[in-house]
């Protein structure tokens, strides 16, 4: 039996989503020529890119829960597209131009689609800032500053006068804005995505999938009904190992987050003079926060392996990480408050590519989910359909997961890293 775990609580940016879609459930056995099964970023893309090429033939797309409902529609919707931007970003040069050109070509997918469905989800080319909350992490900055002046990449430094006017606060040591970045409400885009799939796609939500047989063609059984296909793409994620796969190469966190109610104008004020932003931290564990549209605060905190943590302890989390930020806010004013899993490789590499005959994979999104699962997604269309690319021929290359050994190994080894950056931000605050 797969298993399908259920989030503790519903999105925030879903619940505030005014485009809504989704709502059809499977009651009867069907025949698909593709099968995909995970209406996320790497789903969707997935199961457009088929249905674009085969128009003449049929694509079911299964989804477990709600459209939007997913980690698609809970991440803090950053689309950054330059890897020397990430924490965990790579040292290799030919990882660096593989990353950059699966996120490029992730990002100019998705622009192409929301312009030409009008898709609307909040789509800013804001850029981001880059910050650091600790003297660690402020030379780590300066650090990547001298790798991107290396690299010819554009970006602003900050003195503590512009942090505080732009930012309204003084939480940040140090901090730079870059203009690679995109910020998006990511719940709006899922279903706008869904919405502007081709017609011979046929997506079914609140059917998860409960056990599938064969080689090919394959018995999928979901809500009690067969689901007959002769090609299956789990796009699953966090999920791929209860489908029997991924297992050694992969692991789950979950990260939480907060959105605010709308702001006063007074509050709003506290955010500094720019109308929306979105900040990623140096250091690891420190919290990522978005000003939206000027109208609400968004603020991603907090890591916990492989099971969700109360909603209460959550909630007191965020609260003292604003609290940091702008104490002139009330800790109540989160409206929204929830938790999204997130698949980790050990070496920032996806696991993506064919599992057996008629039977393929994607998963790892490694915190870059919506460009990088958006291209995985298409690139795992064309290796069903044969294509060849030199992007694909890279992404077969390099998409090779580490082995990670399993619980208590793996556990003790993910809780001595956690303490480890705790300490880290906890003992350098001078």
């Amino acid at each position: 039996m797969i298993e399908y775990r259920r989030y503790a609580s519903p999105s925030g940016w879903n619940a505030i989503a005014g485009n809504k879609v989704g709502r059809h459930v499977l009651q009867s056995d069907t025949q698909a020529d593709f099968l995909v099964v995970g209406a996320g970023f790497a789903g969707l893309s997935a199961a457009r890119s088929l249905a674009r090429r085969y128009p003449d033939r049929r694509v079911v797309l299964l989804e477990a829960g709600q459209a939007g409902e997913n980690s698609s529609g809970r991440n803090s919707g950053f689309m950054i597209d330059l890897p020397y931007a990430k924490i965990s970003a790579t040292d290799d040069p030919a990882q660096r131009e593989w990353q950059t050109k699966l996120l490029r070509y992730g990002k100019t997918m998705l622009e192409n689609i929301v312009q030409a469905h009008g898709i609307d989800c909040g789509w800013r080319k804001s850029g981001h800032y880059k910050a650091a909350t600790t003297c660690k992490g402020a030379a780590v900055l300066r650090t990547l500053c001298e790798t991107l002046q290396a690299q010819g990449v554009t970006y602003r430094g900050l003195t503590p006068q512009d942090i505080s006017r732009e930012l309204g606060t003084a939480r940040y040591k140090a901090a730079i804005w870059l203009p690679s970045c995109a910020l998006v409400q990511p719940a709006e885009l899922v279903h706008g995505l869904i919405a502007a799939l081709p017609a011979n796609v046929e997506a079914f939500f609140e059917t998860p999938v409960e056990s599938f047989s064969g080689r090919g063609p394959y018995e999928v059984h979901a809500r009690g009904h067969v689901v007959s296909a002769r090609h299956v793409l789990l796009c699953v994620n966090t999920a791929l190992p209860s489908f029997g796969h991924g297992r050694y190469r992969q692991l789950s966190m979950y990260t939480y987050a907060g959105l605010t109610r709308l702001l006063s104008d007074s509050e709003a004020a506290l955010f500094g003079d720019a109308n929306g932003w979105g900040i990623t931290p140096v250091e690891r564990l420190e919290a990522t926060s978005r000003f939206v549209a000027g109208k609400r605060y968004m603020l991603r905190a907090g890591f916990s392996y492989k099971d969700e943590l109360p909603m209460e302890q959550v909630r007191e989390l965020l609260a003292r990480k604003l609290a940091e930020r702008y104490p002139e806010l009330d800790a109540d004013v989160f409206e929204h408050v929830w938790g999204g899993a997130v698949s980790l490789t050990r070496n920032d590499a996806p696991l993506f590519g064919q599992l057996g005959r008629g039977l393929y994979a994607i998963s790892g999104c490694n915190a870059s989910g919506i460009l990088k699962m958006t291209a995985l997604g298409a690139l795992l269309a064309d290796t069903v359909a044969g294509e060849r690319s030199a992007l694909l021929a890279q992404t077969r290359k390099l998409s090779k997961p580490r082995f990670i050994p399993p619980d208590p190994f793996r556990r003790i080894a993910v809780q001595l890293n956690i303490h480890k950056f705790q300490r880290e931000l906890a003992g350098d605050k001078t």
